[in-house]
């Protein structure tokens, strides 16, 4: 039984998909990343504010 396949799957074509995705993926994660490192650098200032 033979199915239709309707996409090249050629390596190129995958690689790109690869990488269409894990751009994605950091595009999404990228914001997150900035906002924790944002977070965390205003908590290390307010505790050295408060020591001195």
């Amino acid at each position: 039984m033979e199915f239709a396949v309707c996409y090249d799957h050629s390596g190129t074509e995958l690689a790109w998909s690869i990488f269409l995705h894990i751009t994605a993926f950091l595009v999404i994660l990228a914001p997150l990343a900035a906002a924790r490192l944002i977070e965390i650098s205003r908590a290390d200032s307010v505790e050295q504010l408060q020591i001195a």
